[in-house]
C-alpha cells in the first residue's frame, strides 16, 4: 500500500486539483451540488487520469487499464444527458490543447513537439487546467468565471515551471527546453516571483484597484502562498513537498478561498 501511494501520490493530487477547479467554477456560478456537477467532476477526473496516470505503452494489458477504458466509454454515453453545449465546447478545447501538447509536427523536424519550445508547454498546461473553471461553471461570459480562468491559467502555468525545477535532469534527457534549463534555477525563481506579483493585476480590469473587493483579497492570499512556496524552493529545490505536493494543492486552496471570499 505504501509503495502504491508513493508511486501514485502526485497523480492522486492531480485528481484533487481537477475536482477543486471544477467545484470552483460551480461555486462562482452558484450551481447546485447535484448529480450533474458530480458527473462533471467525475469526467474531469477521468480526463486528468487519462493524461497523467494512463499507461499508453500497454493500454489493454492490465485489468485496471481495461476498466478505465470502459469507464471512458460509459462516461461518454452519459455525457449526452448531463453536459451542456458550453461544456462540450470546453471539453473539445481541452482535448485540442492536449493534442497540440502531445502531437509531433513533421513540418518542423523529426519528432518535433510544441511542448519542447520554451514556456509553450507551461502555457498549454495553465490554459488547459484553467479551462476546468468554465467547465464547472457551465459558463463562458460571467466576469467572475473569466477573471478566475486567467488567474488560474497564470498560477498553474508558472506552478508547472516550479515542478520543472524538480525535473531538470528528466526534461533534459527528453530534449525539452524548460525555463530552469534555459535560465538556471536562481534566475528562474526570480522570474517566477515577478510573475507571481504581477498576477494581482489580472483582477484590475474587473474590480479596479479596490483592496476591499473579494477578488483582490483572494488574489493577494494566493500570491502570498505561492511566494512562500518559491522561498522554500529557493532554499532547497529538491524537496518535493514544495515543488510538487503543496504546489499542486494550490488548486485546492483556490477552491477553499473562493468559498470563503465569494
Amino acid at each position: 500500500m505504501k509503495i502504491w501511494l508513493k508511486r501514485y501520490s502526485i497523480k492522486l493530487l492531480f485528481l484533487v486539483a481537477a475536482s477543486a477547479l471544477v467545484a470552483t467554477g460551480a461555486w462562482l456560478a452558484n450551481l447546485q451540488f447535484d448529480e450533474k456537477l458530480l458527473f462533471t467532476i467525475y469526467l474531469a477526473n477521468l480526463g486528468t487520469w487519462f493524461l497523467y496516470g494512463f499507461d499508453f505503452r500497454k493500454p489493454f494489458k492490465a485489468g485496471w487499464q481495461r476498466l478505465f477504458i470502459a469507464q471512458l466509454l460509459v462516461a461518454f454515453g452519459f455525457s449526452v444527458c448531463y453536459l451542456s453545449g458550453v461544456q462540450f465546447l470546453v471539453l473539445g478545447f481541452i482535448f485540442l490543447l492536449g493534442l497540440f501538447y502531445q502531437a509531433e509536427i513533421p513540418l518542423l523536424g523529426k519528432g518535433f513537439q510544441i511542448k519542447k519550445l520554451l514556456v509553450f508547454k507551461n502555457a498549454l498546461i495553465g490554459i488547459s487546467w484553467a479551462s476546468l473553471i468554465p467547465l464547472g461553471a457551465n459558463d463562458l461570459y460571467q466576469p467572475a468565471t473569466q477573471v478566475m480562468f486567467w488567474f488560474v491559467a497564470v498560477q498553474v502555468g508558472f506552478g508547472s515551471i516550479i515542478r520543472d525545477i524538480n525535473d531538470v535532469a528528466h526534461d533534459r534527457n527528453k530534449g525539452l527546453t524548460t525555463l530552469p534549463i534555459y535560465l538556471g534555477i536562481p534566475k528562474t525563481l526570480l522570474v517566477l516571483n515577478m510573475v507571481n506579483l504581477l498576477s494581482i493585476f489580472i483582477c484590475v480590469p474587473f474590480v479596479g484597484f479596490d483592496p476591499t473587493s473579494w477578488l483582490f483579497l483572494f488574489s493577494i492570499t494566493i500570491i502570498i502562498y505561492k511566494a512562500f512556496i518559491l522561498m522554500r524552493v529557493q532554499q532547497n529545490h529538491n524537496q518535493q513537498i514544495w515543488t510538487q505536493y503543496l504546489n499542486i494543492l494550490t488548486c485546492l486552496l483556490i477552491f477553499l478561498l473562493t468559498c470563503f471570499f465569494y
